[in-house]
């Protein structure tokens, strides 16, 4: 019947067009018989004519046939299927390939009100659904329409020799709002550490208990704020629990709760901070519980005065506004120092790792551990770029040590090293990612972290040792500690002890930046074992191509938001430029005004940024939105595949988000 009809309506249309033709030969013959027209504009009038109402012809034939279609829609969907979804009592239409609705049932036209609002209608103006969702999503997409919510699936078909899309919707609205209810209502559960009160109040103990109070007043009012239960499980250590719908208002709020209990000063202003570990996942609450756990555990490794909450997608963090202070106590550095002795003891094979493109903390760190390593009876390898011009005057150092000979390898020779009892000690690094040879780190099962930068990622596996302290100048200083509570007097060689003394002149920039008393202490151990300041200094000292390499950045600095520095390199830098432009950010903090300093250099293809401040601003917090990370007051980054400018701006869009949060 359907051929019939168009077998019929082609005969219309050739007649339709001839008669047409015909029409215009008379219309062409009087034009030239009664008017003084020449023969060629008569026909171009006429061919000119014939075309414009054949143009209107097809598109009026056009309109109807789609009118006749979509009236054949109607009628096929009214009969059987009509009564089919009638039963089924879901809602459902029938659109083309433009979103345009060409056919809906009847529990569809009862939701909306009137049929004519429906068909002929978009899609988009009927539900909370798009042609771009429809043909892209799998379903999982709520969609409203009206006061009800609907889960939908979505039908391709052909009909009437059109494309057309079947669209059955289920409510789920009762579901999803049992769902919601649910979620709100789930436990959130917390752990809230008072940073380091003991060691603020060492000289102010008659203000000890009334600073505790307060603190524990403002955490006490933030929980109960949220509707909660905070419970003290220890000294200065709580546990609280509360509806994870409070979470999003914290969030919100940046946790204001760690500037509550800022303002709570001791002694000369000194600031107390807390650390929050929250757990914003499902499962069970021996789950959330752990979730919580290591939390606060990323949130201390992070130099504490911070809030981590943990999600279903990973961590988030909020604070990390004052800088990490510094313990008094050895205790830790003794229990690390047995544990490390005890895991190299159980092996044949250790190899030691710091970070890439390495410096003098990361080399001196390596140089202390295989010592500790030699000394327990293990023969150590450091995995480190032997070819890097940076590290030439440590490996001058070492090279008339018969003790160190073979020591050193490359990340090849380290891969053929690893047996499967091999003990990997990484250090002055705790992003796996940005080791020396990340594929070691991968292939080896048993892994240890000694580092003094804030913990920026998760691990990908658990470490059997993980000693990660911000509040240390340097990995060297953390490592000097561990020799001092395993090693017997004299045990360190000179050149072992200057280099590890040069790690920590390197990162507390001679002993004016993050220094304290357990910086000085470790100080001191290495000049018990022989280091000469004055050779640790030499390592330092520059040749005349350094200081005209370093003026290049100093010649290129701008002042931006009136306090921080920045300044680049963007052409003909090679890869001795890496130091350099840690020397220009630390020369850039010495001007006048200035609280930070940012210098990039662009390497091949990929941009180095050094980073430094004096202590008012957290410079890890920013060059983490870049993927990097490091200390309070020391940071670095880099970016791969971006031209200088691109990383310029992102690194201002960064200091903006700091400094306006």
């Amino acid at each position: 019947m359907q051929n019939n009809n168009k077998r019929i309506a082609t005969r219309l249309d050739i007649a339709a067009c001839v008669a047409l033709a015909c029409l215009f030969l008379v219309v062409s013959g009087f034009l030239l018989a009664l008017t003084e027209l020449d023969a060629y504009t008569v026909v171009l009038l006429c061919a000119f004519g014939y075309l414009l109402l054949l143009f209107l012809y097809a598109a009026l034939r056009l309109g109807t046939e789609s009118l006749a279609s979509t009236r054949r829609l109607h009628e096929a969907f009214e009969g059987e299927l009509e009564r089919v979804m009638a039963s089924l009592g879901q809602p459902a239409f029938l659109c083309d390939v433009n979103g345009k609705i060409a056919w809906c049932n009847r529990e569809l036209v009862d939701l909306i009100g009137r049929r004519d609002l429906v068909v002929g209608a978009e899609i988009d103006d009927v539900c909370s659904l798009d042609m771009e969702t429809l043909s892209g999503d799998e379903g999982d997409t709520i969609v409203s329409i009206g006061e009800r919510l609907y889960t939908y699936e979505g039908i391709p078909v052909e009909a009437e020799g059109q494309a057309l899309w079947f669209v059955l919707f289920s409510d789920c609205t009762e579901y999803e709002q049992l769902r919601a209810l649910h979620e709100a209502e789930t436990v959130a559960v917390s752990y809230i550490v008072i940073d380091n009160i003991e060691e603020l109040l060492q000289y102010v103990q008659d203000t000890y208990r009334s600073a505790a109070n307060a603190v524990e007043d403002a955490v006490k009012a933030w929980v109960r704020g949220m509707g909660g239960v905070l419970k003290l499980y220890e000294k200065d250590k709580y546990i609280a629990f509360f509806d994870v719908e409070h979470l999003k208002k914290c969030v919100e709020r940046r946790f204001d709760v760690l500037d509550s209990v800022r303002s709570v000063r001791v002694g000369d202003g000194m600031p107390i901070t807390v650390s929050i570990g929250v757990s914003a996942i499902g499962g069970s609450l021996e789950e959330k519980e752990a979730a919580a756990q290591a939390a606060l555990d990323m949130a201390l490794q992070r130099g504490g005065d911070q809030a981590v909450m943990r999600t279903e997608n990973g961590y988030e963090y909020f604070g990390g506004k004052t800088k990490a202070i510094q313990k008094r106590t050895n205790v830790r550095s003794r229990v690390v120092a047995t544990e490390l002795g005890v895991l190299m003891a159980r092996t044949e094979s250790v190899l030691i790792m710091g970070h890439r493109f390495g410096d003098f903390d990361s080399f001196g760190a390596a140089v202390g551990i295989a010592r500790l390593a030699m000394l327990c009876g293990v023969r150590p390898h450091i995995v480190v770029n032997m070819q890097d011009p940076n590290l030439a005057p440590c490996f001058e150092k070492l090279e008339e040590i018969e003790d160190y000979n073979d020591v050193f390898v490359s990340a090849a020779g380290g891969m053929d090293l690893i047996r499967p009892d091999t003990l990997l000690v990484v250090v002055d690094v705790n992003n796996l990612d940005h080791v020396e040879s990340p594929e070691i780190v991968r292939s080896v099962r048993d892994l240890a972290i000694i580092d003094h930068h804030r913990k920026t990622t998760e691990f990908p596996k658990e470490p059997l040792l993980t000693y990660i302290e911000p509040s240390a100048s340097s990995a060297s200083e953390l490592v000097s500690e561990i020799l001092e509570q395993h090693m017997f007097a004299k045990s360190l060689l000179k050149e072992e002890a200057e280099l590890l003394l040069a790690g920590i002149l390197l990162d507390t920039k001679q002993f004016t930046r993050n220094t304290g008393a357990r910086t000085f202490g470790a100080a001191l151990f290495l000049r018990g074992e022989g280091a000469i300041p004055g050779e640790s200094s030499d390592l330092f000292r520059s040749g005349v191509d350094d200081l005209t390499k370093e003026a290049r950045f100093h010649t290129n600095a701008l002042i931006y938001r009136e306090r921080i520095a920045i300044s680049y390199v963007d052409e003909g830098a090679d890869g001795s430029y890496r130091v350099i432009a840690a020397k220009a950010a630390d020369k850039l903090l010495t001007v006048k005004g200035v609280c930070a300093s940012f210098t990039l250099v662009s390497i091949g293809n990929r941009i180095h940024i050094s980073a430094r401040s004096d202590g008012s601003i957290n410079v890890q917090l920013i060059l983490e939105q870049l993927n990097g990370g490091g200390h309070y007051d020391v940071a670095g980054a880099q970016v791969d595949g971006e031209t200088m400018q691109a990383v310029i701006v992102r690194l201002r869009e960064a200091i903006n988000q700091y400094l306006d949060h």
